[in-house]
């Protein structure tokens, strides 16, 4: 091979490349958020940025939470979610193919008129020579076809369709335990105080036996006046 050819051959690799990855994009996208509440299967996050967002994640999808694979079903408000969602978008192209069976009313040209199995009369015009006709297990093409025949149009389209595949890598870290409330001091005893005892009662020691020897010295006295008094009468 001389080395134009080798030349020329490389840049057609290299523009096949291009050309592949013109139709296949990826691209990567990092959410983060946490938990308001889990309905059935939807899931309502506060997202860092402050939105509130709905997601239906698809059945059997789980959570890596604290490196246990959770579900929908037992995420817990609180519950700090990271998702990396990857997408990559690829062109296809798509073939379809459609079968229809009628009976043929009227022919001209690349023009069919067919009434449909159930009744409907529809009419195709511009009928491409593509399209293979079975009458009898016999394949036909719309040149073959004439009025009366039973037939099966097979129809082949081709349909260039971007085909989306999205792959979800979800992690979180549960809420922490609440902290058990604090034991409540023990109600204080009441102790009844001892009764006062009374007190001995003691005389004043303000009292004296003089008052008492001159009350006894003055009777003394009016008693010897009184006899004084009756000796004389």
């Amino acid at each position: 091979m001389s080395r134009v050819s080798k030349i020329v051959l490389m840049v057609a690799v290299v523009a096949l490349v291009g050309v592949g990855a013109a139709f296949a994009q990826t691209t990567t996208q990092r959410l983060e958020g946490t938990v308001l509440y889990v309905q059935g299967d939807t899931l309502v996050v506060k997202m860092a940025d402050g939105t509130v967002r709905e997601f239906h994640p698809q059945a059997g999808f789980t959570f890596n939470v604290d490196g246990k694979a959770t579900p929908v079903s037992e995420l817990k408000p609180g519950t700090k979610l990271v998702a990396d969602v990857t997408t990559t978008e690829d062109t296809r192209v798509v073939v379809y193919e459609e079968v229809k069976s009628g009976k043929v009313v009227e022919k001209v040209g690349q023009t069919l008129v067919v009434r449909m199995q159930n009744g409907e009369v529809k009419k195709f015009t511009n009928v491409s020579s593509d399209v293979t006709f079975t009458v009898d297990g016999k394949p036909m093409t719309i040149f073959e076809i004439k009025p009366g025949m039973n037939l099966d149009a097979h129809i082949i389209t081709e349909k260039t369709e971007i085909v989306t595949d999205r792959q979800i890598v979800a992690s979180g870290a549960a809420p922490a335990a609440p902290a058990a409330p604090a034991k409540p001091a023990p109600a204080p005893v009441a102790v009844k105080a001892p009764a006062p005892v009374a007190a001995p009662a003691v005389l004043p020691s303000t009292a004296s036996q003089l008052p008492l020897i001159g009350l006894a010295g003055l009777a003394l006295l009016v008693l010897g006046l009184g006899l004084g008094l009756i000796r004389r009468f």
